[in-house]
């Protein structure tokens, strides 16, 4: 059944808003200033205070820029912060133009290895469609970047600095994509005319030398060795002469990549609690690390945030950044805005349903550096380092309070030794073999 708006409910809508108390103020205010300058409140700003308990040194913030690579840009600067204490390189910054140029070649072999395995399925059909919207894309998960580190390792940003392509990703998203798609016709009519197996992989292998060419010219050339030199903070001088990317993570970051795990909390009826989860067709490299997630109650994902930092390790973490949030001040909180008051009229939704209803997904990841604890040791509001330069927030940092964690952060990256017996045991159970979730679930959202 379908009904149009009508005259008459047009005339009660006005009657209604005229006689809202305040609507004449409450417009002129929204209209000069936009809906959430307006609706900013001041009791957030006094709570958000920066200062916390527990709180890890980390040093200036770095800047992604204009690419979508926050995910990668946190998951090395929690390299990065134990790389400048241990070694007293202050303002040492790993390549994150080293990890996008893998990451791209990745997942362009990991595009066409999908579109061979769909090309039996029609144009249409709603996966064929999930890999064509887009082939490739500047974002990506935790386990995504491991798999790029355990294969080709790290490198200071002087051995390979950025580029206006690694500044500005938007042209080379577009002309890799533009690329994959074209490929991805021929590769899709070879399967089903029946060619040989050998000569589709010839031809992908012709394919990805065309890719990895644009990637040099626009990235750079990623070193197989390297010559690298530093001052300490000591003016100590020191050198490094033909070592290995791979190499260089050993000796400077040194990490055993599998005890660093991610936990999600995702409050929804599919996915019960302290069981394993994956997400079909994603994922960057081939035969590499599979993307997995602990799914964790909130009160067991929080204690695991709170012991880390405790411990001296940062937290990377995903959430959705552009809810309850504001940039120039570096406040996330549910409080900073009080559109129900401002619209008189009912916001709310639980995070299950924000999830299922495609409200909210994680979009941003970033680095907890901080906790503030009550006289119970419970948290109130932490401390992010986030990738978006200096110029936001206190010098880049934000404070995030502890309702807004309970809301939107999705994702957190523990070390697997602070994990319950039984919570270990399960994860290393069923990672083997982790239910799957639809490439479209919002677990699979990339950050």
């Amino acid at each position: 059944m379908t009904k149009e708006i009508t005259s008459k409910e047009l005339t009660d809508f006005q009657k209604s808003l005229d006689a809202t108390p305040g609507s004449a103020a409450i417009k002129n205010a929204v209209a000069n200033n936009g809906i959430y300058k307006s609706s900013e409140t001041l009791a957030s700003k006094i709570a958000m205070d920066p200062t916390f308990s527990v709180e890890i040194d980390t040093g200036s913030v770095s800047d992604q820029k204009q690419s979508g690579l926050c995910w990668a840009f946190a998951a090395l600067n929690t390299m990065r912060h134990p790389i400048q204490n241990n070694f007293k390189i202050k303002g040492f910054e790993l390549s994150e133009a080293y990890m996008l140029f893998w990451d791209k070649l990745e997942k362009s072999n990991y595009f066409y290895e999908n579109v061979i395995n769909t090309a039996a399925l029609p144009i249409g059909d709603r996966k064929v469609d999930f890999l064509m919207a887009t082939p490739q894309q500047d974002g990506g998960q935790w386990d995504m970047v491991m798999a790029l580190v355990a294969k080709y390792g790290v490198v200071p940003k002087a051995v390979m600095p950025d580029t206006a392509s690694r500044t500005n990703s938007r042209e080379l998203n577009s002309v890799l994509n533009t690329k994959l798609r074209k490929n991805a016709v021929t590769l899709r009519k070879l399967v089903n005319d029946g060619e040989s197996e050998n000569d589709i992989q010839r031809q992908k292998d012709e394919m990805l030398s065309e890719i990895y060419k644009i990637l040099v010219y626009s990235v750079g050339e990623p070193p197989e060795k390297f010559d690298w030199a530093y001052r300490d903070d000591d003016k100590k001088y020191h050198k490094e002469v033909g070592i290995t990317p791979q190499d260089f993570f050993k000796k400077y970051v040194g990490w055993d990549l599998d005890n660093y795990i991610s936990t999600i909390n995702a409050p929804t009826d599919d996915k019960p609690y302290n069981h394993v989860y994956t997400v079909e067709l994603l994922g960057n490299v081939v035969g590499g690390r599979q993307v997995r997630h602990l799914n964790l109650e909130l009160k067991d994902f929080k204690k695991l945030a709170v012991e880390q930092l405790q411990s001296g390790e940062t937290v990377w973490f995903g959430s959705d950044v552009v809810k309850s949030s504001d940039r120039k001040l570096g406040i996330m909180d549910t409080k900073i805005y009080d559109l129900n008051s401002l619209f008189n009229t009912d916001f709310s939704m639980t995070k299950a349903e924000r999830l299922d209803y495609v409200e909210s997904m994680m979009d941003h990841a970033m680095v907890i550096t901080g906790v503030e604890l009550d006289e119970n040791g419970d948290p109130t509001k932490w401390k992010v380092e986030n990738s978006w330069g200096e110029k936001v927030g206190q010098k880049g940092y934000f404070v995030m309070s502890d309702d807004w964690f309970n809301e939107y952060v999705y994702q957190l990256v523990i070390n697997k030794n602070l994990l319950s017996d039984q919570l270990k045991t399960t994860f290393d159970k069923e990672t083997k073999d982790p239910k799957v979730l639809a490439p479209w679930d919002p677990m699979g959202d990339l950050a």
